[in-house]
Order: C-alpha cells, then sequence, then structure tokens
C-alpha cells in the first residue's frame, strides 16, 4: 500500500507539472497574441498623431532631407516584403507542381505549404525528408517509384531546383526590381548577412543593404563628390 501510494502521489505531481507547464504556454502565447494585437491597433489609430510627433523631434533645417529619406527607406521595405511575397507565390505553385509530377500524396496541400516556409532561410527544407517518407508510405508495388532511391531523390531535386531558382533568378530578379539593387549586390548582402546574423541576417540583409545604399546615395556620396571638386573641406583630419 505504501509503494502504490507513492507511486500514484509521483504520477499525480507529474500529471500536474504537466498540465500546469501547458496552461502556462498556453497562456503566454494567448498573452502575447493580445498584447501584439493591443499595440498593433493603437499604433494604426495613433499613426497620424505618431508622424507628427516624430517630425517635431527632427531638427527643421534636417526635417525634408530626414523625411525625404525615410519615405525612400519606406518604398523599398514595402518593395521587399511584396516581392518577398510573389516569390512566395511563385514558389507554393512551383512545389504543388513538383510534388504532383513525382507522385507525392497531396501535393496541393503540401506544396503550398513548403512554399510558404520557402519565405524563410532553410525552413523548405523539411519537404525533403516528408516527401521521403510519404513516398514510401505511398509507394506502389513495382515500378521504379517504388524503389528507395527515387524516395530519396526525387524530393531531394524539387528542392534543389527550388534553392537555385529562389536564389539565382526570382530573388535577384524579383527582389532586384522591387529594391533598386542589382544582383550582385543582392547576392553579397545575403551571404554578408548570413554569416555576420545568421538566420536572422538572411531575413533583413536585402532591406538594409537597401536602405544603406539609399544614405550612400544620398548623403555620403555627394559630399565625397563635392569634396574632390575642391567645392567642400576634407572631411578626414589629414595633414598635408
Amino acid at each position: 500500500a505504501q509503494d502504490l501510494g507513492g507511486t500514484a502521489l509521483a504520477t499525480c505531481a507529474g500529471i500536474f507539472g504537466s498540465v500546469t507547464r501547458i496552461a502556462g504556454s498556453v497562456g503566454a502565447a494567448a498573452l502575447g497574441v493580445f498584447l501584439t494585437a493591443f499595440f498593433f491597433f493603437f499604433i494604426c489609430s495613433r499613426w497620424g498623431h505618431m508622424l507628427g510627433f516624430m517630425q517635431t523631434l527632427i531638427p527643421e533645417r534636417r526635417r525634408g532631407t530626414v523625411i525625404g529619406l525615410a519615405s525612400k527607406m519606406d518604398a523599398v521595405i514595402a518593395g521587399f516584403i511584396r516581392g518577398r511575397l510573389t516569390i512566395c507565390a511563385i514558389l507554393m505553385v512551383y512545389y504543388s507542381l513538383g510534388y504532383w509530377l513525382i507522385g507525392l500524396p497531396a501535393p496541393l496541400i503540401i506544396g503550398p505549404i513548403i512554399g510558404v516556409l520557402a519565405t524563410l532561410p532553410y525552413a523548405a527544407g523539411i519537404g525533403i525528408p516528408l516527401g521521403t517518407v510519404l513516398l514510401l508510405a505511398s509507394a506502389p508495388d513495382d515500378g521504379f517509384r517504388s524503389a528507395l532511391w527515387w524516395a530519396i531523390a526525387a524530393p531531394l531535386l524539387i528542392h534543389g531546383i527550388a534553392q537555385v531558382l529562389d536564389d539565382y533568378i526570382l530573388t535577384p530578379k524579383i527582389q532586384g526590381d522591387r529594391t533598386g539593387m542589382n544582383t550582385p549586390t543582392i547576392l553579397f548582402a545575403s551571404l554578408a548577412g548570413g554569416i555576420l546574423m545568421g538566420f536572422y541576417g538572411l531575413l533583413i540583409a536585402i532591406p538594409v543593404a537597401a536602405c544603406i545604399k539609399i544614405v550612400l546615395k544620398e548623403i555620403v556620396l555627394p559630399r565625397v563628390a563635392a569634396w574632390a571638386a575642391g567645392q567642400a573641406n576634407d572631411p578626414l583630419p589629414v595633414s598635408r
């Protein structure tokens, strides 16, 4: 009776701990959703007043320049988001068609899901093991589609083509048109962002590079050109 009582007590304690952790996770998620919606509504409803207040914090003689730069950066970031959504739609169609061609079950469900995940770096890679498992589970009794090599190679091929299509065709072309950057600049920005900041660097590399380009084009390069033409003082303390 003592052993049974101890076991029952330990089991109840474990169940209570699991329920408490689950309730805490659900509560934290609900609180996060509520706070996000609350501040989103507050910012949207008071956006005009916030812009007016922030403009008063800018020195008057610099206000036009700062607002002009902020407007250009806003347009670039908005174009980047629209371009990424366009790429996402194209990849959703591609994955759906590719999975249908290799015989994957439910391609119209799995394809759009993997296409949406492709907006995040490396997230679409989950389609490789998932596709292999589904192909093995639904393989016919005979034919090359029942072979193990097909279940492994087919999803890998679909994902590899999608990665090349995204990295070297869609992103440079669509994002380049939206952000005003050429293909080498976009590829360099993506590589630099991934090396310096990893996952988050890949997410923000292109819009950050586009904003830096605006600052260089609108502020830094004109001053350098004026200095080179002898119309401005040397900005560096270099003695002759």
